[in-house]
């Protein structure tokens, strides 16, 4: 039986292609106004893993490259291979307001759900894991990518503001056990770029809007997950 406190988030999230020229720009600003996360660990900040689902029709993938303003994805997250705590997310956006909910379920219980074993959501009381049963029921969700990348992140308790850059993405479409060290993972960015991501709950400060505005960026619809299949498809 799940007990553990869920974590309901919802707030605006923009994104942007940046280079690593102003990467490295925009975090010397940062640097003089907010605080790193405190999982970031030098340059290179730490490591994420998530793998997503999708229907045997690809539905998610289709809504995003559609660009349907309400979407979301199921995924499954960790932060190192040999944890024994798996958050198991919602993420639902709305135009460019997300509202993520996050369940923490047992390496086991992570297994199963790989596998196809989805009674362990159902037996439940917790909602989160109810919300993903009846997804995975009425939908069909399968295991689609495994996506791996390294996240520098910066946070600010004014309007819960976090900004994040994520880098060195890759990918896997052949193996879905999260736990594996050694996946094939190939590339699923060109060397060098940058996805940012800006999240924040009211507004933003003109400090930051001021900062952004110091850099080339382009607000876009970017998916980890869309541009990691098809990096995969590629390079299959």
């Amino acid at each position: 039986m799940h007990k553990t406190k869920n974590l309901s988030v919802y707030r605006h999230e923009l994104k942007y292609y940046i280079s690593y020229v102003d990467y490295i720009r925009l975090k010397e600003i940062l640097q003089n106004f907010m605080r790193c996360d405190e999982n970031t660990c030098g340059d290179r900040g730490y490591w994420i893993r998530s793998l997503y689902f999708d229907t045997p029709d690809d539905k998610e993938y289709l809504e995003k490259m559609m660009g349907l303003e309400r979407r979301k994805k199921i995924r499954l997250r960790i932060y190192n291979c040999d944890t024994q705590r798996v958050k198991l997310e919602i993420k639902k956006k709305f135009n460019e307001y997300m509202h993520k909910e996050t369940a923490s379920i047992t390496r086991d219980e992570a297994l199963k759900l790989i596998q196809g074993d989805k009674n362990f959501l159902l037996e439940s009381e917790n909602t989160v894991l109810q919300h993903v049963y009846y997804y995975m029921t009425q939908e069909y969700y399968l295991p689609t990518v495994v996506v791996d990348y390294m996240r520098v992140a910066f946070v600010e308790h004014f309007n819960n503001i976090r900004i994040t850059f994520d880098h060195d993405i890759s990918a896997c479409i052949t193996d879905f056990n999260i736990f594996n060290k050694d996946l094939n993972m190939c590339p699923s960015f060109d060397a060098g770029t940058i996805v940012l991501e800006v999240k924040y709950n009211n507004f933003l400060p003109n400090w930051l809007k001021n900062a952004l505005s110091c850099i080339n960026t382009v607000n876009s619809s970017i998916s980890k997950y869309c541009y990691s299949r098809e990096a995969c498809l590629v390079n299959t």
